[in-house]
């Protein structure tokens, strides 16, 4: 045992903590400093790299175990998932975390202080009546799913003093996935679609909007909401949309950091065990 310590389950211990450690400092710096799309940084990134340590450094260590090779490609998969679910856990943790609120009275005191993530508007008016939409269709699912969402938007308005011409906007996602198996009457999928379409209006009028906790849309979503303003002289880089968060500012964060302790805690039992259970190579006698 004390042989594997040394070969496989402190290196593991090591390596885990060091990455844990060194991309969660890279991600509180350009959460700070820059504005990088949390998709790219906080999921893909971990993703590669993980890739990178499990088959250019783990898999090495692997070697130093006796794994059958009908299990061998599926274990490499079990400590990548195990290694990368913590860090990205703790992504979404610094994320929401760091996310400062600002409080405003009415709509038109945005621009009058400086931008953070969240924000809690007091008294505003949803002109509904000068919505815009858009809808965005996609296959998910290995092609056997079609996802549809219609992303609404409507100017977030002062309540005393009521103007169409605003920069601050709020947005809604009604969203629906259709069955798309190759067996599937496509006709009526497209009723299906075409009604949901239709029905997602009624649902954005009668959304009652909470103006209590609200975030700035995400850079990845922003083309989706902003699509609406296509064929409009309302120039979709000149304005703001927020949308609704669910809980409130100071739950946020859910539980996240629990999950990413307990995440981190379990991939390295899962590897002690692993190591307990398989038998280690011998290493070869040296000839003197």
């Amino acid at each position: 045992m004390k042989e594997k310590l040394n070969r496989t389950i402190i290196p593991y211990l090591i390596i885990s903590s060091t990455y844990f450690i060194l991309f969660s400092i890279m991600y509180w710096l350009q959460n700070k400093y820059l504005e990088i799309d949390e998709s790219y940084f906080g999921y893909w990134l971990p993703i590669i790299i993980s890739t990178i340590l499990v088959w250019f450094v783990i898999r090495k260590k692997l070697k130093n175990l006796v794994i059958e090779e009908k299990h061998y490609s599926i274990t490499l998969f079990i400590v990548f998932i195990l290694l990368t679910l913590p860090v990205i856990t703790f992504t979404y943790y610094l994320n929401r975390e760091s996310g400062k609120i600002t409080y405003l009275n009415q709509p038109s005191d945005f621009f009058r202080k400086p931008q953070t993530m969240y924000y809690s508007i007091e008294s505003t008016k949803i002109d509904k009546a000068n919505y815009r939409f858009s809808v965005s269709q996609s296959t998910i699912d290995r092609g056997n799913e079609i996802a549809v969402g219609c992303y609404y938007i409507a100017p977030l308005l002062d309540k005393d003093k009521p103007s169409t011409s605003t920069k601050l906007w709020i947005g809604l996602l009604i969203g629906e996935k259709f069955s798309n198996r190759v067996l599937d009457d496509k006709n009526k999928q497209e009723k299906q679609i075409s009604n949901f379409i239709d029905s997602s209006n009624s649902q954005f009028n009668k959304h009652q909007f909470q103006t209590k906790f609200l975030k700035k849309i995400a850079i990845a979503e922003e083309d989706n909401y902003k699509k609406a303003l296509d064929n409009t002289d309302i120039n979709p880089n000149n304005i703001i949309i927020l949308r609704e968060e669910q809980g409130t500012y100071e739950t946020r964060t859910g539980s996240s950091l629990i999950w990413t302790l307990l995440l981190f805690t379990i991939s390295n039992i899962a590897w002690f065990l692993l190591n307990g259970f398989q038998k280690s190579k011998n290493k070869p006698k040296s000839i003197v």
